[in-house]
């Protein structure tokens, strides 16, 4: 089964549908800005009055009345499931500030969630997960992360699938570990001719087709060097076709 993330909190997605408006009463146009303390507020008011209080709300910085203008806000509902939504300028009419609020995972964010992801399907948990970046909460978008499992490490993809107000469901793109390929490719080679003696890939394969990995075997002393190329991937189930490096 593939394992898969979902960052959601219904109470929310009011806030990214409809946005909200602050007005800041007096001071001028030019100086409007919404105070991290009322973003706090604000986002903590809207949860618990649906009966979701979060634990923590902390905003990085004051909300200047710019359109365009963001900051982030980190959400604790929970150890699983802390995200870190992005809050943006939507327009200003004099001191009244309206902005949308759009889900995210920060870094760390994302490692511990890939951490989990890990250990639920594997059943052992990572020695050590490293991510590139964050995750925004756009279906299509992808981060990498390095995980290291039992000496070994792979660069994993987490890919967004499903994105509604601000519930997010992200999930590690399924992919045959290194040994599973090497073993896989010696037993379908043995099916047209000489079972190679040994077979070396220089990784796993990512379930994407299209997705690449180069592979050598060894038949009584002779070398071999193959392509292997993703044709389809149902769910977990992963195809793909080999064919003699040129």
């Amino acid at each position: 089964m593939r394992a898969r993330m979902t960052m959601a909190v219904a109470a929310l997605a009011c806030i990214a549908v409809s946005g909200c408006t602050v007005n800041i009463g007096g001071g001028s146009p030019g100086a409007a800005k919404v105070s991290k303390e009322a973003l706090q507020k604000d986002i903590s008011q809207r949860l618990a009055d649906a009966g979701h209080p979060p634990q923590s709300v902390s905003c990085a910085d004051d909300l200047a009345g710019k359109i365009g203008q963001s900051t982030h806000c980190e959400v604790a509902t929970g150890a699983a499931a802390n995200f870190e939504p992005i809050v943006t300028v939507t327009s200003v009419d004099g001191t009244t500030v309206s902005y949308d609020i759009t889900p995210a995972v920060s870094q760390a964010q994302l490692e511990a969630a890939v951490a989990r992801l890990v250990a639920n399907s594997m059943k052992v948990p990572p020695t050590a997960v490293a991510c590139q970046s964050g995750l925004p909460g756009k279906v299509g978008a992808e981060a990498l992360c390095d995980v290291t499992s039992a000496g070994a490490t792979a660069t994993r993809t987490v890919h967004v699938s499903a994105v509604s107000g601000l519930a997010m469901q992200y999930g590690l793109v399924p992919m045959l570990p290194k040994g599973v390929v090497e073993s896989s490719l010696i037993f379908q080679l043995k099916q047209v001719g000489p079972q190679p003696d040994s077979a070396t890939c220089v990784s796993g394969l990512e379930g994407k087709p299209g997705t690449t990995v180069d592979c050598t075997t060894r038949t009584a002393g002779q070398a071999a060097a193959y392509v292997l190329t993703v044709t389809a991937v149902q769910g977990d189930n992963i195809t793909y076709k080999y064919a003699p490096k040129r």
